[in-house]
């Protein structure tokens, strides 16, 4: 290995370092920022507009936000390996937007007249869904920045659009109004937070005032209406058991059900910053073996290490947890919370495993998984749902994620080379057992079980020898960049 490849190694390491660590903070802040105000909104609004509030978001998004997301994970990749595109890249992507995003409206306006909705819950699908069409400009911006790795300008956009909703939607709350005004407060939020990152991409690129290229928008739709259809389905076998379980059983059991899914998304969000740094990273080093190799690798197993213990201690503490957060009228809830927590770690490398396989341009492979999952999904929800409930729904999302799972990690192998799964996984699920039975055993109240099962996992990872010198090198980097 030559002077200049070592180099290049660590400056990839740093920049991962950086990135993952401004992106998770953020991620931190802004996740428990936005799940706070969900909380506070579940007891104020209760089970039901809570239900109308939930329904509205998935079933808007399912409309909505598969293009946004998937023009977002196109550009990405696109401008971080020709960063000297952007301006011909964002002046068309743009102009391709706008004419998709009025395709989706006119969808998701049909569909909401064709469906039979009460006045209340037809206020708020359409006040989201206009909330939902800014949004899907802002994420456009950020994936830009992303692509350059701008990750603090990105972390401080997301942290301000977070925050901003937290303090409308509780003075909406505290003031005595019900989820019409709370989605309004959602609406004000969003508008505000586009137009500022806006001007922040406006300063940082003043190159779009060309005119458009229709080769180039012809091209950027071919390659990137595959991407698309991966974030449609995945939403669709992520998101659409509230959906159904709204048609199905009810705006009550919408509530419960979506009070534990914002607990669980919240922390697959979390996470998922590792796989926002690791994106640009990845699509520039596909095509060397080597580095690509060992990055995905190093990534899959510090998912791997945070992701069992979170599966295990929420499934273990979800009755407590969600007495604390939500209250006795949603004691069901603590029941769902359990089944989804589960899978919870396969919800993660799942969703890591289908950038990683995007980022190396196997997106048609990606969309084969995700859409057998989501027709598997719906045809089970529609069989289970209407026995099971709520339960059922939450079965079914985890059977979805092990098969799911199971397609994914056989792709990685093949393209990559075979990956032991066992030795990948033998130590953590030791100290999660480790960690979970203390916590079974002991009686102490929520905060006090959540540090002492942290404090005996890691004790169990370090006895097993499971961090190398390269992993205590990296937490070091860490935290000097922290420091």
């Amino acid at each position: 290995m030559t002077i200049n490849s070592v180099q290049e190694n660590t400056d990839t390491a740093k920049r991962l370092v950086k990135n993952s660590v401004w992106l998770f903070l953020a991620e931190v802040l802004s996740k428990l920022t936005a799940l706070g105000i969900q909380i506070i909104a579940a007891r104020y609004l209760g089970e039901k507009g809570f239900g109308i509030f939930g329904f509205a978001f998935i079933a808007t998004g399912v409309v909505l936000d598969f293009v946004d997301n998937g023009l977002k994970v196109f550009l990405t990749r696109s401008i971080s390996r020709n960063p000297d595109l952007m301006g011909d890249y964002l002046r068309n992507i743009f102009a391709l937007k706008w004419v998709l995003s009025f395709a989706s409206i006119l969808i998701f306006v049909v569909a909401i007249l064709l469906f039979p909705l009460d006045r209340e819950t037809l206020q708020v699908v359409s006040i989201i869904g206009i909330a939902l069409v800014f949004n899907g400009y802002t994420e456009m911006y950020l994936g830009v920045f992303r692509a350059y790795e701008q990750m603090l300008l990105v972390s401080k956009l997301m942290v301000f659009q977070r925050i901003l909703f937290f303090v409308f939607g509780l003075f909406v709350l505290l003031t005595g109004y019900h989820v019409v005004a709370f989605s309004t407060a959602f609406l004000i939020s969003a508008i505000i937070s586009f137009f500022i990152a806006r001007m922040q991409l406006v300063r940082y690129n003043d190159s779009q005032k060309k005119g458009f290229d229709r080769g180039l928008i012809r091209k950027i739709f071919n390659d990137s209406l595959p991407i698309c259809g991966v974030v449609f389905f995945s939403y669709i076998y992520f998101c659409i058991d509230s959906v159904l379980l709204f048609v199905m059983v009810g705006k009550a059991a919408t509530g419960w059900y979506f009070a534990a899914f914002k607990i669980i998304e919240s922390l697959a969000l979390l996470l998922a910053s590792v796989r926002g740094a690791l994106f640009p990273i990845l699509s520039r080093t596909f095509s060397h073996d080597d580095r690509f190799d060992r990055l995905w690798k190093e990534a899959a197993k510090y998912l791997v290490i945070i992701g069992l213990p979170i599966s295990a201690g929420t499934a273990v503490l979800a009755p407590k947890l969600i007495g604390v957060l939500y209250g006795s009228h949603y004691e069901i809830t603590g029941l769902v919370l359990q089944i989804m927590a589960i899978p919870f770690f396969l919800v993660v490398l799942n969703e890591f495993m289908a950038y990683l396989l995007l980022s190396a341009d196997k997106t048609r492979k990606v969309l084969k998984i995700v859409m057998a999952g989501a027709i598997i999904n719906i045809i089970l929800n529609l069989l289970v749902i209407p026995e099971w409930g709520l339960a059922g729904a939450a079965i079914v999302a985890g059977l979805t994620e092990l098969l799911l799972f199971v397609l994914f990690f056989q792709t990685i192998n093949e393209f990559y080379g075979r990956t032991s799964f066992i030795a990948l996984v033998w130590k953590p699920v030791i100290a999660t057992v480790g960690m979970s039975l203390v916590i079974v055993q002991a009686s102490w109240s929520l905060i006090p079980l959540i540090l002492a099962g942290v404090g005996v996992y890691f004790i169990f990872l370090l006895l097993l020898r499971t961090f190398n010198e390269n992993d205590f090198l990296v937490i070091k980097n860490i935290f000097n960049r922290i420091g």
